[in-house]
């Protein structure tokens, strides 16, 4: 059997071995030795976890663009005038904020395009062709949830 850490002993591990150790001894409830509630157990567990870090990380970066503002004001428009990724650091006692914005990117609304060209005089299915030929398909989004069965 392994020693459990004592308190003074995670706190003197570096700050990522305490949130991973933290996040891997949190244990799913305790269920039957049926795969699937095994498997939606620590999927739920695993689930809750990731979602109220999120929360956390939101909650942080909305604080940090709020108090550096014009700093992420200036990135911004130095990524947009340059086109290229834009970045600065911001020094406090301890830690560092690394601040960066890349360059902006380019979206193109096919329904406006197609509607636009065909003002232009541009035949439709020349229009269609060209946009088959250069659109792409993602692969189908795929999730997983898990919950208690009643």
């Amino acid at each position: 059997m392994t020693k459990k850490p004592t308190v003074k002993d995670a706190e003197s591990l570096p700050l990522e071995a305490r949130v991973a150790q933290c996040v891997t001894s949190f244990a799913a409830p305790k269920t039957t030795q049926d795969s699937v509630d095994q498997l939606a157990a620590e999927f739920a567990t695993a689930n809750y976890l990731r979602t109220y870090a999120e929360k956390r990380y939101d909650t942080i970066k909305r604080s940090v663009m709020e108090s550096y503002e014009t700093d992420v004001a200036v990135l911004r428009n130095d990524a947009t005038e340059t086109m290229s990724k834009s970045k600065q650091v911001i020094t406090g006692q301890d830690w560092c904020l690394y601040l960066s914005a890349n360059k902006p990117s380019t979206r193109c609304d096919v329904d406006d395009l197609r509607t636009e060209l065909v003002r232009l005089g541009v035949n439709v299915d020349t229009i269609d062709r060209a946009i088959s030929k250069v659109s792409k398909k993602s692969t189908p989004a795929f999730s997983i949830s898990a919950a208690r069965a009643e």
